[in-house]
């Protein structure tokens, strides 16, 4: 289970930004793209990633698109109302979203405080344990006596004793001890005789009793409150309940594939029959020596997308560009049919397998509305014949939308501009069945 984020943390993820030198009909697409990915999120309870999407878009919408020249121009007003009156939308989503975003974030916390409380608790009773025992083994391998005289004057010359004996100064063993009286008494005379001071007799005084020492047992080491941690975050369960009691699964099915930055890209299916089946819708364009192009279409579901359609738009087409027409019929399609673009697909009936100048800044419009956004290319007639590619980011994607040349064939930076989609590790093919609607005129 992911570690939940905090408002702040998911707002820090919501920056957007705008380049003046991209028409802003494609911000327009963007943003419906934006939407329609949020509203997905939320029905799926996906809280973080709908948060995430929802600010997006207000901060395009109401920061960012003002900003930009042809926000003003009499023919955008249209759209310019759409986009408030969604905005009013997606700040309702988010003032919804933004207390059980809260609940789980702070929930975790929680957690996380309870485990080094704990942790700190069994690392002292560890230790306390431990010194307990160290105590237990020095009373058994040297119990304590009581205290006597007789044991501690033992070994001192001349009072203490060993084994019973007692020992004299001059180191002879003597069965009593034989000192001089005070007065001496004559038995031949009776006379009672003093000692005299010539005699220097040494009294010997007894070593006073020492005070008993008290053991006290040692107490344990101190642990520093502020001591470096090491502690392991539990995960939270799969569920999590929310204040109204319901179960909340979080869907986080995600890919390791992320941009040269390092945002993640999420995992987009491809059919399998997806080349085979555009060819043979192009063959006669492709005999002519004709670019033909179509538009990669399909869902969101459990955060992977999935294409589903290949629109193959009206358009016009020479040996080397093709440029699609009436765009907002095709925006119409895709919204009848609630589809998100993924992409766009064309031939080189001339040329190789690779993205031209032209390419490039055609690609850079889908990018920008969707960071795994792909660009496919086929070339029957060369090796490779296909091939799948996406604007690297950075520097490609930077390099191209800050590019001010007209649309013509020219030249850019000697960077890596643009990579195989499938190093990226995002794109699957995987064999299941898709739409095609081809909503050219038909003569």
């Amino acid at each position: 289970m992911e570690k939940p984020r905090s408002v702040a943390e998911l707002a820090k993820l919501a920056v957007v930004s705008y380049e003046p030198n991209i028409a802003i009909r494609f911000y327009f697409r963007s943003a419906d793209q934006l939407l329609k990915q949020a509203r997905v999120y939320k029905l799926e309870h996906d809280w973080e990633r709908a948060y995430i999407l929802h600010m997006k878009y207000t901060n395009l919408c109401l920061s960012e698109l003002p900003k930009h020249p042809e926000y003003k121009h009499v023919e955008n007003k249209a759209n310019v109302r759409v986009m408030k009156r969604n905005c009013l939308e997606a700040l309702e989503s988010m003032e919804q979203m933004k207390p059980v975003l809260d609940n789980a974030y702070n929930t975790y916390i929680k957690k996380i405080e309870e485990a080094e409380k704990l942790e700190k608790a069994t690392s002292i009773a560890n230790q306390t344990t431990q010194w307990q025992s160290q105590q237990r083994s020095v009373d058994v391998s040297n119990p304590s006596k009581e205290w006597s005289l007789q044991d501690a004057l033992k070994g001192v010359a001349g009072v203490g004793y060993d084994d019973g004996e007692r020992t004299s100064t001059t180191g002879y063993p003597q069965t009593k001890a034989d000192y001089p009286s005070l007065s001496l008494h004559n038995q031949s005379d009776g006379f009672v005789y003093q000692p005299t001071l010539g005699h220097q007799q040494t009294l010997i005084q007894s070593p006073q009793i020492p005070p008993k020492i008290l053991q006290r047992p040692s107490l344990p080491p101190k642990i520093p409150i502020d001591r470096p941690r090491d502690i392991i975050s539990p995960e939270l369960p799969p569920k999590i309940k929310l204040d109204n009691n319901e179960v909340v699964h979080r869907t986080g099915v995600t890919t390791d594939a992320s941009t040269e930055r390092g945002e993640p890209l999420r995992e987009l299916l491809l059919p399998k029959g997806l080349q085979s089946r555009f060819l043979s819708i192009a063959n006669n364009n492709t005999r002519n020596k004709i670019e033909t192009c179509g538009i990669l279409a399909g869902t969101l579901k459990n955060n992977i997308l999935k294409i589903t359609t290949l629109i193959i738009p009206k358009q016009t087409g020479t040996p080397d560009t093709c440029t699609t027409e009436n765009e907002e019929d095709l925006f119409d399609i895709q919204d009848k049919h609630d589809l998100l673009t993924f992409g766009w697909i064309h031939t080189h009936p001339t040329q190789s397998c690779f993205l031209s100048s032209v390419d490039l800044h055609t690609h850079c419009s889908y990018q920008l509305m969707l960071p795994e956004a792909i660009a496919i290319v086929c070339a029957p007639a060369h090796t490779p014949n296909f091939g799948i590619f996406r604007l690297t980011d950075p520097p490609g994607l930077d390099v191209i939308s800050n590019c001010k040349k007209t649309p013509a064939f020219h030249p850019h930076p000697d960077l890596p501009i643009y990579t195989g989609a499938d190093k990226g590790g995002h794109v699957s093919v995987s064999d299941y069945d898709f739409l095609v609607l081809d909503v050219r005129d038909k003569k």
